[in-house]
């Protein structure tokens, strides 16, 4: 049976080291921007060192250390949420049942903190991950492409910026849609998620549809507006983040959204960018379908539980 205690100073400080060497080959990938793995570990190493609190625990059998858990506790809307940071278990005792027992010792743990959910990062490409954390639904993934150019526009299709008059009813459509994709996602209720969704629109938007370094999209067919895209450009080094695509609800069907995205691309590339990501919701199986077809891969999924 597995036990845990704190981990000492000297092994804090190796586990560290080792977390952030495995994180970067987890991210370091052929289809990704120069130096992107270790700006990926490093944001995954910052979240953990400015949680609310954390812990890390050695885990041991039979008086041998077994391996490592990192856990974290953060304030989301009023909501307490735990983290499994990292798990790592010794070569030599994998496949023995210990990673199982590590996460109900983490389940544990978030419940003594009185945290609502419990969430995990996983590697879409390591069986070991779907394995472990298989009662866990995905909430979300990430998923990039690296742009060597756009396809073309299906003749009828045009795309153009959007305009003021626009944005304003575009801008409370997109809350209203992120709001129901929080909920549905299982991360917060639906009046959270509303209240969650205004103020991260609010802070990624301080100047409206003038904010520095974001395009608004619109795809156009017979001259009326069929789908949007809204884009980062330069959120990080070569690479543009979609925050919203969306394809107007009677207009479904007719490969809009995979045209919306086609204007992304060629917008990422005019703006000097050479990798589009974005974030879909777990349960958006459509969306992730689009997206893998047109070459996008996941480079990590957020998993998590109601406790």
């Amino acid at each position: 049976m597995i036990q845990t205690r704190p981990a000492t100073e000297p092994g804090k400080r190796a586990w560290l080291h080792d977390w952030r060497t495995r994180l970067h080959t987890w991210y370091d990938k052929p289809d990704v921007p120069d130096g992107w793995a270790s700006r990926q570990a490093d944001d995954r190493i910052a979240g953990f060192e400015h949680a609310t609190e954390s812990a890390v625990l050695a885990l041991t059998e039979d008086g041998d250390q077994a391996g490592m858990l990192a856990l974290s506790l953060s304030e989301f809307g009023g909501r307490r949420e735990a983290a499994i940071a990292d798990l790592w278990v010794a070569p030599q005792r994998r496949r023995s049942g210990l990673g199982g027992q590590a996460v109900r010792r983490a389940e544990d743990w978030a419940r003594e903190h009185q945290a609502s959910g419990l969430w995990a990062i996983t590697d879409p490409a390591d069986p070991d991950h779907a394995a472990l954390f298989a009662r866990y639904p995905v909430r979300s993934r990430h998923m990039m492409k690296a742009l060597s150019g756009s396809g073309g526009l299906p003749e009828g299709l045009e795309s153009r910026a959007m305009t003021e008059a626009e944005f304003a009813g575009w801008r409370a459509d997109v809350v209203r849609g992120y709001a129901a994709d929080i909920a549905d996602a299982g991360a917060m209720t639906p009046d959270e998620g509303l209240q969650a969704a205004e103020a991260q629109t609010d802070e990624i938007l301080p100047l409206g549809l003038t904010t520095p370094g974001h395009a608004f999209l619109c795809l156009c067919a017979g001259g009326e507006v069929v789908a949007t895209n809204w884009i980062q450009h330069h959120r990080s080094p070569a690479v543009s983040w979609v925050y919203s695509v969306e394809t107007r609800e009677d207009q479904r069907g007719k490969g809009y959204g995979r045209a919306a995205m086609v204007i992304g691309e060629r917008a990422t590339l005019e703006a000097g960018d050479g990798y589009l990501a974005l974030n879909v919701f777990g349960h958006n199986d459509i969306a992730v379908g689009l997206y893998r077809s047109m070459g996008y891969r996941e480079y990590d999924s957020a998993r998590s539980i109601d406790l």
